[in-house]
């Protein structure tokens, strides 16, 4: 996923399509919430527009990774896909350091940093495997959950404000 600027300028083509796998494994191995990846299916299409110097992609991209259940440490697979719009550009003139555009120093545009960044947003907080609460309560532990929290919560006072239960008010 990498393509020299200087060629596609030279070329008729003003529309790329993309359809590639792409093993970021080694990229994967490096974040610690990742157990595996499988190999990432990109497809789509690029616009190049020598008048403006840009190019403009619009990208699909799928796979899935294998995640830690948050509850069991078993293996989770998370599948995911997203859409992607990434415009390059390669004249200085116009990029602007705070927009969204990447701007391409020398003559390569490099593809695969832009999707393993969109691959790193899509790894979720947490996952829990199906099954999970069933597994933890076989085996004596309870799960407390925000509804469980909120009733236990409103039927219970405070000791430190248990003073203030004989005070009254007056209007």
């Amino acid at each position: 996923m990498k393509w020299q600027i200087s060629k596609l300028v030279k070329t008729s083509t003003k529309e790329i399509d993309i359809d590639e796998e792409v093993d970021f494994s080694d990229a994967a191995k490096r974040n610690p919430d990742i157990r595996s990846l499988s190999p990432v299916h990109v497809t789509g299409r690029a616009n190049l527009d020598n008048s403006t110097r840009t190019i403009e992609f619009q990208l699909n991209i799928k796979g899935s990774m294998t995640l830690g259940c948050a509850l069991t440490l078993d293996d989770v697979i998370y599948p995911f896909e997203a859409d992607i719009q990434p415009l390059f550009t390669w004249d200085e003139k116009r990029w602007d350091e705070d927009s969204d555009e990447y701007f391409i120093k020398g003559d390569h545009l490099e593809l695969a940093p832009v999707v393993w960044q969109e691959i790193f947003l899509q790894i979720p907080l947490r996952v829990v495997k199906e099954g999970a609460y069933e597994e933890i309560q076989k085996q004596g532990i309870e799960i407390l959950t925000p509804d469980v929290l909120e009733e236990e919560g409103r039927n219970k006072v405070d000791p430190r404000f248990s003073v203030l239960e004989g005070l009254k008010f007056e209007d």
